[in-house]
């Protein structure tokens, strides 16, 4: 799993490069609470930024910061789902576990660095983290810095090992909530395929598990499910993962350059071919296959999207079948 996950960390999924691989791909361990340190496997010096702005950042030596404004705060949103959760929401939990997970990506690079975080961010090598890299790095670290300072989940009894991702995604998956029942089934997939390296049907108990998710006529499972999948060097599955997605983004799926399923760099670099303000999903998916590969993805797509939309269980599983 670790030898996959470095995979992930590195691919390039369209022609950007897409970070948010190691949401659907790692087995989650048990983390520290926030505000203390939390062990994730990484090297010193892979950070990975999902959906930060690429807004310019201050640099140490150009006078007082100024104050970035972002467009949610995690801490309260995690705050505010917290006793939900507790109470056994399973949308409040799946959303708690990805909030957590999401600013763990980048704060665990400074968890341990003494002195300012932002000075040890610009201080990397130019060599490997070019200016708007490191800017999207601050960016990021900003939006989520509370959670190092504060608990979120102060108001909560206290537990033995606190609230951690891990927690809180095994309850959504008990709670049956679908798009934690999706993840942690193609995770277990994953596991069982080395990551895809070597071709391994699904189980049974785990396709049914993704065709009842799918039922559930949630667009972002779907999106969810052709991410994971698209990650894989094996061209055809490559095609058939992209058919879902674009099936999923014209169901209603948010494919947008945020989109929080499918999270990845836009424009950070202006050396990436395709760079450009208005790209989604659907463009990057256009952009990354050969005009023949999208052509059939498209077709294919129309065919998942009829499936979806009668939520037919057992069309879906054939289509399941088909790409795992």
């Amino acid at each position: 799993m670790t030898r996959f996950r470095n995979i992930a960390l590195v691919l390039v999924l369209f022609v950007v490069a897409v970070v948010g691989a190691i949401y659907l791909l790692r087995d989650a361990t048990e983390e520290a609470p926030p505000g203390e340190a939390q062990s994730h496997e990484t090297s010193e010096t892979t950070v990975v930024v999902v959906n930060a702005p690429p807004t310019r950042a201050a640099r140490p030596d150009e006078g007082p910061k100024a104050k970035t404004v972002t467009s949610s705060d995690p801490f309260e949103l995690i705050r505010d789902l917290a006793k939900t959760a507790y109470d056994g929401d399973g949308r409040a939990q799946y959303v708690i576990s990805r909030e957590l997970d999401r600013c763990e990506l980048n704060l665990q690079m400074i968890r341990k660095q003494p002195g300012d975080p932002e000075a040890f961010i610009w201080s990397l090598p130019d060599s490997s983290w070019p200016q708007p890299m490191k800017e999207a790095a601050i960016a990021e670290v900003r939006r989520c810095i509370r959670l190092l300072k504060e608990d979120p989940f102060a108001e909560l009894p206290p537990r033995q090992g606190s609230y951690t991702v891990k927690y809180w995604m095994d309850r959504a998956v008990d709670a049956d909530y679908p798009l934690a029942v999706a993840e942690r089934s193609l995770n277990d997939w994953g596991r069982k395929t080395e990551g895809g390296s070597f071709r391994q049907r699904a189980d049974p108990e785990s396709l049914s598990k993704l065709v009842k998710a799918m039922t559930t006529g949630d667009p972002e499972i779907a999106l969810t499910i052709g991410f994971h999948q698209s990650m894989y060097e094996d061209p055809a599955r490559k095609t058939s993962a992209s058919a879902w997605m674009l099936a999923a983004c014209r169901l209603g799926a948010d494919c947008s350059a945020n989109s929080r399923t499918v999270p990845f760099w836009m424009c950070y670099d202006p050396n990436y071919p395709s760079c450009s303000a208005d790209a989604n999903v659907e463009l990057m998916v256009s952009s990354a296959l050969t005009p023949a590969a999208y052509g059939e993805a498209y077709s294919q797509s129309q065919a998942i999207e009829e499936a979806l939309r009668s939520r037919d269980p057992d069309t879906i599983r054939k289509l399941l079948e088909k790409l795992l």
